[in-house]
């Protein structure tokens, strides 16, 4: 039988165990702040039974685009939480990636699982806008027989408009860029961009800075403006961010060639090609601003 000083021992060290692992799974995330994404997996790995390092391990992998580890550590979340919105959002988004750069069996095989964790995040967090900006491409890109619906679509687009009206109107756009209508998704994308100078309040998350920039980018509006939303995003990218710096730079390099600034063009689409020395469009973007 224990005696209470044996109790109080073994309740001294569960502590300190919670207290170090709480201690190195926050130490994790400042690496992965600062982009060491390998070391931060190391300590995480000691730690693997608590759900905050499940998760970073699981952005790690999706950092990483290794799809099916991000996928195993996010089922262990959803399992762990099935009511948790956030965990089902990362699960639908993880195995959607997979759908998408996988093959088309494995597509079909995925999109019943994509939908179901996204429509819970939805559901479970009536402003949960990353969910409802996946859904909004996933209905407009999948099939009318296998569940795709330019309603449902369009229904999202509208709780996006009440939730942070820049995401809707970048939902609205995508809607009309999919269905090949220009000039109504530029318009829209203008407006998005004008608004978010006006309230940059609206800008979330990084990845708006990036999606902004690119859309400065492609249909020359406010370049100063996008000029400034790419160095953000550069400034601020991290493991939760999508497209690495070498797109960041070419989107850059385009806005300078745009405003006629050679030089400095040719300056940022040679930092893209560092970084990804087979980029194929900033080779092209290259020559065009060699031509300039």
């Amino acid at each position: 039988m224990l005696t209470k000083f044996e109790i109080f021992l073994f309740i001294c060290g569960l502590f300190t165990a919670i207290g170090n692992s709480q201690n190195d799974i926050s130490k994790a995330e400042k690496l992965l702040n600062s982009g060491d994404d390998k070391a931060a997996e190391i300590l995480l790995l000691q730690h693997d039974s608590e759900l905050k390092a499940i998760e970073l391990l699981g952005d790690i992998y999706s950092f990483r685009k290794n799809w099916n580890m991000a996928i195993s550590k996010y089922e262990q979340l959803v399992k762990a939480k099935p009511n948790d919105s956030n965990y089902n959002f990362k699960l639908g988004g993880a195995m959607g990636m997979k759908a998408y750069y996988g093959s088309k069996f494995q597509a079909a095989m995925l999109i019943g699982d994509v939908k179901k964790h996204l429509l819970k995040a939805a559901e479970l967090d009536p402003n949960h806008s990353e969910s409802r900006r996946a859904l909004v491409e996933l209905y407009m890109q999948i099939p009318g027989f296998v569940g795709g619906s330019q309603t449902m679509a369009e229904s999202y687009a509208s709780e996006l408009h009440r939730i942070n009206e820049l995401d809707g109107l970048l939902a609205d756009a995508y809607i009309y860029k999919f269905l090949d209508y220009q000039k109504l998704a530029e318009t829209k994308y203008e407006a998005a961009i004008k608004l978010s100078s006006r309230k940059p309040e609206l800008i979330t998350r990084n990845y708006l800075n990036y999606e902004l920039a690119e859309v400065s980018a492609i249909y020359s509006i406010e370049l100063e403006h996008g000029q400034g939303l790419i160095k953000r995003y550069i400034e601020n990218y991290g493991y939760k961010d999508i497209k690495d710096p070498s797109w960041a730079y070419y989107r850059w390099a385009q806005i300078e060639r745009l405003n006629q600034n050679q030089d400095v063009a040719l300056n940022y689409i040679r930092k893209s090609l560092e970084i990804a020395p087979d980029f194929d469009k900033a080779l092209i973007e290259k020559q065009k601003i060699q031509r300039m």
